[in-house]
């Protein structure tokens, strides 16, 4: 989808999205500072301006995508934002990030027929293994055969696949009051089946996105080192009252925050990190903190070739979360999070225009960027060979150290300019996009 032209223009002048979405992030060459940055301008009238690129360091490919689509349902377009990180630990990350990116845009059209077989088959599967799990090897035969031998007579596939759930429990119920009697165990046992068979729903489109991809993965890449992936996407939904409700999907470390005008801001995702981020604004945070974090940071506890693989859940206080005009909705990848804080993005964007604002992101991830991996290259040149693997840990101690002394990173560029941060910075693939809330009506 990369490159797809579309000659549609909204009352503003910018682009509107293809229909079928489009994918960014491969085949993008030059310098970081002047990486692509596209602009849309969405149904509603919201703002959409995206960029990615392969950073700057040791990585010439880019492993991350940017995936955008708009679909029409009868209560007005539904948007769909997503921005996936290709891992880059394991070789074709790119392959198994683009794969995701396909999926999503899939799962995000109503009523995709692949996906809601897929979903059907998921929920199947589900069921005939909870029903074999049962110890009574004759009682979960005749469980089985009497809920396969049930015919189907549901309107659509969401209705037929409540109702295969109704129908498996009420095997599981006719066969345990036709026994003669119920050993205790056995008694429990069939409790547990009903209660997993009770709490089983029609499961959401995004996850069976991510599990198609495991299975894309594993036939395009087959092996024990499996490239793998991990993706934010924010879900808009029109309401009735005229409201929008932004829904968070999430499987990793990208991150998500939405910002209201006078810059608050109001949901901020939490990634799935192995090791927590510290408070790195209080004077407290210490060597030991700092150097966990730089050196750890970007090894997840979920990923799409996870062991358990599950989209992250959020207290229904917090998600979904009703967009009002001004809103700001920003996503990025750890190439992002790993030099920018939520509030240092939320400085370059609020009060101006998206574009110019992504211009100085990527001017001072390069800055950023290029920094760091000169003091890489240079650390690499001083170890006796066979010795360079100790030059990051070795850069990231003396960062974290000036951290502590000066309470914040501080470099003079070569370019004249002086940074100060606060976050120890890393070399890695860049991805955001960020949506500006207009709320209009639809251009005509």
């Amino acid at each position: 989808m990369e490159g797809q032209e579309d000659s549609r223009k909204s009352a503003s002048g910018l682009e509107r999205l293809p229909p079928g979405g489009v994918i960014l992030g491969a085949g993008i060459t030059g310098p970081l500072s002047q990486a692509p940055i596209r602009e849309y301008r969405l149904g509603w009238g919201d703002h959409l301006v995206a960029t990615t690129h392969a950073g700057y360091g040791y990585k010439s490919l880019n492993e991350d995508r940017v995936a955008l689509v708009e679909v029409e349902s009868p209560a007005g377009p539904i948007t769909a934002l997503f921005v996936i990180d290709g891992m880059g630990g394991r070789e074709g990350g790119d392959i198994a990030a683009q794969i995701l990116a396909e999926e999503l845009i899939l799962a995000t059209q109503p009523g995709n027929p692949e996906v809601q077989a897929e979903c059907a088959r998921f929920v199947e599967e589900k069921i005939e293994s909870t029903l074999w799990a049962l110890s009574d090897r004759g009682m979960a035969q005749r469980t089985v055969s009497r809920w396969k031998a049930v015919s189907l007579a549901a309107e659509d596939k969401k209705a037929e696949i409540r109702e295969r759930i109704r129908q498996a429990l009420d095997a599981v119920n006719t066969e345990s009051l036709e026994l003669d009697t119920i050993p205790p165990g056995l008694l429990r046992e069939i409790a547990e089946t009903i209660r997993v068979l009770s709490e089983l729903s029609v499961p959401d489109p995004f996850e069976i996105a991510a599990r198609r991809t495991r299975r894309r993965i594993a036939l395009a890449r087959p092996g024990p080192a499996a490239p793998d992936a991990c993706f934010i996407g924010g879900i808009i939904r029109p309401e009735a009252g005229n409201r929008r409700m932004l829904d968070v999907r999430q499987v990793g470390d990208c991150k998500l925050f939405v910002a209201s005008p006078d810059g608050s801001i109001r949901f901020q995702s939490t990634g799935e990190s192995v090791i927590a981020e510290p408070d790195l604004e209080h004077s407290s945070v210490n060597l030991t903190d700092l150097m966990a974090y730089s050196l750890h940071r970007n090894l997840v506890r979920n990923s799409i070739n996870g062991t358990e693989l599950a989209l992250k859940r959020y207290r229904s206080q917090e998600v979904p979360i009703a967009l009002e005009e001004g809103d700001l909705v920003c996503l990025y990848s750890d190439g992002v999070d790993d030099i920018f804080t939520p509030s240092e993005l939320l400085g370059m964007m609020r009060g101006r225009q998206l574009g110019t604002a992504f211009g100085d992101l990527l001017l001072q991830s390069e800055r950023r960027m290029k920094f760091v991996s000169g003091r890489l290259l240079a650390q690499r040149k001083m170890l006796p060979e066979g010795h360079q693997r100790k030059a990051y840990p070795l850069v990231h101690e003396g960062l974290n150290r000036q951290r502590i002394r000066d309470g914040c990173y501080v470099e003079a560029y070569r370019d004249g300019a002086e940074g100060r941060w606060l976050k120890p910075p890393k070399c890695d693939n860049l991805s955001i996009c960020a949506l500006f809330v207009k709320s209009m009506p639809v251009d005509a």
